[in-house]
């Protein structure tokens, strides 16, 4: 009968269902029957008593309080060694930010200025084309009128013989 009542706050120990008291009562139950248990509960009763001899022996210096509200202390303290460093890498940042911020825009408008450039360029050229090309058509048309001036004069020296005297001695004169 204790064996199976054993048994049963055990299940519930690992279910974290035992009352404070009842907790109390299997750990002694345990404890007194440790010789006739086996298996887990024989387990249960040796993990325990290691417990119990553990907490037994367990004690603190009497400077364990000073010790750990000195660590405490240090630890709370700033170390004024890396602030510094801190503050000269924020200021290296915002500064990396600042030219970035700067120089990016210049940079766009470097490359818009060279696209406006380059189609300046290729305007201009293909205007010096057309006209080169109207200029060298037109030319065409001028040899065809110079021999219609070369005609005139023909007929003009035929009808007027002394006009082109006078011209000779308006020039040796």
């Amino acid at each position: 009968m204790a064996l199976e009542k054993l048994e049963q706050w055990l299940e519930k120990y690992w279910l974290g269902e035992l009352s404070q008291v009842e907790e109390m009562q299997f750990k002694s139950e345990l404890k007194a029957n440790k010789d006739s248990l086996n298996g887990e509960l024989k387990q249960m009763a040796d993990w325990f008593e290691s417990n119990e001899e553990a907490k037994q022996n367990l004690r603190l210096d009497d400077d364990f309080d000073e010790k750990v509200m000195n660590k405490i202390h240090q630890k709370s303290q700033p170390k004024d060694s890396w602030n510094w460093m801190k503050v000269a890498a924020s200021i290296l940042v915002v500064f990396a930010l600042g030219f970035f911020a700067w120089w990016m825009p210049q940079q766009q408008e470097q490359k818009q200025l060279a696209q406006q450039e380059e189609k300046a360029y290729k305007e201009a050229k293909a205007t010096l084309e057309l006209m080169a090309s109207m200029m060298n058509h037109g030319k065409k048309h001028l040899s065809s009128l110079e021999m219609i001036n070369k005609a005139q004069e023909k007929v003009k020296n035929t009808f007027q013989p002394d006009r082109k005297e006078k011209e000779k001695e308006g020039q040796d004169g």
